[in-house]
């Protein structure tokens, strides 16, 4: 079966830097640690993924989606000439 990447339109991208603007206030106020940050990431990915889907063979896609979709993730910001805007113990 072949996944999915996000695909980059302008509703993506607004989503995607409001998730990352939440975060970075959030983590100004109450630092986290990745794996913090990470983890609640992944449950709510979890969370959007069966109150999204009905079907099990859905779900697994969309996991597979969201697997692939943190590689894209991770490759973006090694490509990126800013580094990430979360502030993370020990890196501010």
């Amino acid at each position: 079966m072949a996944t999915v990447a996000v695909k980059q339109s302008d509703n993506h991208h607004r989503l995607m830097q409001a998730i990352g603007e939440v975060i970075q206030k959030h983590t100004t106020a109450t630092p986290m640690a990745i794996d913090e940050i990470v983890g609640v990431l992944g449950f709510c990915a979890g969370a959007a993924i069966v109150s999204g889907c009905q079907s099990n063979n859905v779900r697994r896609r969309m996991r597979e989606v969201a697997f692939d979709n943190v590689d894209n993730g991770m490759d973006a910001m090694r490509r990126a000439v800013t580094g990430s805007s979360l502030i993370l113990p020990g890196l501010n």
